[in-house]
């Protein structure tokens, strides 16, 4: 089994009945999410003519305790018919594991641009190397290939090439100051304004860049929030109570109300979206996979999950169960 690593300290800061349960030797805790293998064994109440024993898939298992699904860090996981995707034989097990966070959310974006698109939309990708980022420029650039479509991918200028190399038409480097300079600068062809933002990193500072470049009506949607890297830390009281504040402002009020700013649309999907695996996996999307561990002792996990706290990534990390 193969799972997709994520690493946060709370799930989304500690927001109430979206954490795990609290362990105990009864039950203890088995970490994680994401998952590809193969099917031991199948309920009585699972469609036979979908699922069977031997087949390849991927899926999630959503943790928190208003779920309570298994965890996926082990040799085996019990999960849902609704929660799986069948794997086609040419994606390998890492790529299927590692995609399926990245498509889970991505499945979220795409479900609100979709409704909007158009043909010719100029869209920015603010965290375009990381492991959604990354999946969600090709998948643009893929899927929707008919609709050409301008791409810019946000990242550090270490990350450019990867980036141009996944679809995206230009590049702009966060590290050299406020990203709206740079989205603003170029030939006629690139500068400009621009129809959509697709915030994968989250905070005050990208919402204020996404709404310096955005055309008037245009489309901020962002599956963070205003708090940045969200679930890096948990959030005091008072900060749970300002990000759902802020969210609900944002999305539920400033959009009613007349005006320049942008149509802002926070991404929180709680289902897998099968249709949006299987477009990416007939359109070749795969994950850039950044390393793979064994998970055979303490410190490959360590590693692991320090790699992945770097946030620097560029894509995925997996870890590789046998």
């Amino acid at each position: 089994i193969s799972v997709g690593l994520m690493t946060e300290a709370s799930f989304l800061g500690g927001l109430p009945f979206m954490q795990s349960k609290v362990p105990s030797n009864e039950n203890p805790l088995v970490i994680g999410s994401d998952f590809s293998g193969i099917i031991t064994a199948v309920g009585s109440k699972v469609n036979k003519d979908n699922y069977k024993v031997g087949q390849r898939v991927c899926g999630m298992n959503h943790q928190q305790s208003v779920f309570s699904e298994k965890g996926s860090w082990a040799e085996f996981t019990i999960t849902q018919e609704k929660s799986i995707v069948s794997i086609p034989d040419a994606i390998s097990f890492t790529d299927a594991a590692a995609a399926v966070m990245p498509l889970f959310v991505i499945h979220g974006l795409l479900e609100v641009f979709e409704k909007k698109i158009k043909g010719k939309e100029r869209i920015v990708v603010i965290g375009a190397s990381g492991g959604i980022g990354s999946m969600l420029v090709t998948m643009l650039h893929k899927t929707f290939a008919d609709y050409n479509l301008h791409i810019t991918g946000v990242c550090s200028g270490r990350n450019e090439e990867f980036v141009l190399g996944l679809g995206a038409d230009r590049v702009a480097d966060y590290t050299k100051g406020p990203i709206e300079i740079s989205l603003k600068q170029g030939d006629e062809d690139e500068a400009g304004m621009y129809d959509v933002v697709f915030d994968i990193v989250g905070g005050q500072s990208s919402y204020k860049s996404g709404k310096a470049v955005l055309r008037k009506g245009g489309s901020f949607i962002s599956c963070v929030g205003p708090e940045a890297w969200i679930g890096d830390e948990i959030l005091s009281t008072t900060a749970k109570i300002s990000w759902v504040g802020r969210v609900l402002w944002y999305s539920g009020i400033l959009n009613k109300i007349p005006g320049s700013h942008p149509m802002y649309y926070m991404v929180a999907p709680s289902e897998l979206g099968k249709a949006t695996y299987n477009m990416a996996f007939e359109n070749k999307v795969i994950p850039h996979v950044d390393e793979v561990f064994p998970f055979d002792d303490i410190d490959n996990f360590k590693n692991a999950m320090d790699l992945v706290r770097s946030h620097r990534v560029k894509g995925k990390v997996v870890m590789e169960l046998k």
